[in-house]
């Protein structure tokens, strides 16, 4: 089915189609629903608020010096202020731009995991911890951006210009592979449109998708109404994930297609993020609630990823299933915890390294992989060191680049 297809190249897991039967019905969790309705039943109430700087990056993925410097982007340096609360306890900023960098490494560590780790059962049983890395993210792109902006043309402009030239760029040298094997050029012109070159770059057409449409996300999160946006993702999955599913119905290619790379599926964790970064809302559940939560939500997670496995679904541990949209909507509660207590500092150089070159990271890494497999017994190698080798193989080509090139072509492609 087209869906199957949609969903792995959505996520890096290329397998075939699978055959099920009709009389199997998924396994469709409702925690979800009691949960959402628990955080935002009642809303809760704006914070008095004062100006602050607070960095205007493109994406999730920045460097650290960006976040203490104001916004530096691949083209240049800004500086933009956000209303912020007025807690007397709230981190210090340098403590917060570090817990932001230590969340980026986490979430591209489980994003080579993702794309390094067996098929079968290690999909059910290893996918519900990592499955966040998306999803924390597209948070983070949310929480670092400010709703209250005059000139909604100029920052479209601006954010969809610096992840431009990286995007076309790797699409060019993802294309390459094609073009020497005997593909038209026009195959580039193709990948272009449709973010085909491989499977990671969905994220940034989504990434573009979001940056559109904030100037009317920043007015439904202002408004009465701002509770419906709780709605897009998990209906969405339900529509283009669920029903061809149970019914035994095949997507359109073509609906197929866009499904893949529109942004509906990923919404929560944008929009959350929003609400979060700007202090629309304001959760109060301590950090031993959420771990039990999300500790319940990795057990359905699982039982939900089995019943795919069951029903011969390859990619069983999709992140854009039902139950992984409740353990990352935890996993970014839990985040957004550490990020907003003065006590929570993590000091590591080497988490902090990986955050800065996260999106690097993230572009390079399935070259890297491909480049690994002509080496003798890459292919022997178990799981999960061949993801530690992924891990610091990009790390070092992205950390070469740019020493070697410097900023400008680093930024060019994404790497700095």
């Amino acid at each position: 089915m087209y869906i199957y297809y949609s969903r792995r190249c959505a996520e890096g897991l290329l397998c075939p189609h699978a055959h099920y039967s009709r009389e199997h019905l998924l396994y469709i969790p409702t925690a979800w629903v009691s949960f959402f309705c628990s955080v935002h039943s009642t809303g809760f109430p704006r914070t008095l608020t004062t100006n602050r700087q607070k960095p205007d990056t493109p994406l999730s993925f920045c460097s650290n010096d960006t976040l203490q410097n104001g916004s530096i982007g691949v083209f240049g340096r800004t500086q933009h202020s956000l209303t912020m609360s007025t807690d007397i306890h709230k981190p210090t900023k340098t403590t917060r731009n570090n817990m932001i960098q230590i969340f980026r490494a986490l979430s591209i560590i489980a994003v080579v995991v993702i794309h390094t780790s067996p098929s079968g059962e290690w999909q059910v049983f290893c996918r519900p911890f990592v499955n966040f890395a998306v999803a924390t993210f597209l948070f983070l792109s949310g929480y670092l951006t400010k709703i209250e902006n005059n000139n909604w043309f100029a920052f479209c402009k601006k954010r969809i210009y610096r992840v431009m030239i990286p995007y076309v760029i790797w699409t060019a040298l993802y294309s390459l592979r094609s073009i020497l094997s005997g593909n038209s050029i026009f195959i580039f012109v193709y990948n272009l449109i449709t973010a085909g070159a491989t499977f990671i770059l969905y994220y940034i057409f989504v990434y573009i998708q979001f940056v559109l449409i904030t100037p009317w996300l920043s007015q439904l999160a202002k408004s009465s109404f701002r509770h419906l946006g709780w709605l897009v993702a998990p209906f969405s999955i339900i529509i283009f994930n669920y029903i061809p599913l149970i019914t035994g119905c095949e997507l359109n290619p073509y609906i197929s297609l866009l499904w893949r790379d529109a942004c509906l599926g990923w919404f929560t964790f944008y929009y959350l993020g929003l609400l979060l970064g700007n202090r629309i809302i304001k959760p109060d559940y301590s950090l031993k609630t959420l771990s039990y939560l999300y500790l319940i939500s990795i057990v359905l997670q699982m039982a939900e990823g089995y019943e795919w496995l069951l029903l011969g679904i390859a990619n069983c541990g999709s992140q854009l299933k039902l139950t992984s949209l409740l353990t990352s909507t935890l996993f970014i509660l839990i985040a957004y915890t550490f990020l907003n207590k003065p006590e929570f500092d993590v000091k590591s150089k080497i988490l902090r390294s990986l955050g800065d070159y996260s999106f690097g990271i993230y572009l390079c890494h399935i070259m890297v992989i491909m480049m690994l497999t002509y080496l003798p017994y890459y292919s022997t190698i178990p799981f999960p060191i061949n993801s530690l080798i992924v891990l610091l193989t990009s790390w070092g080509c992205c950390y070469c680049c740019t020493k070697m090139c410097g900023d400008r072509i680093s930024g060019w492609l994404g790497i700095k």
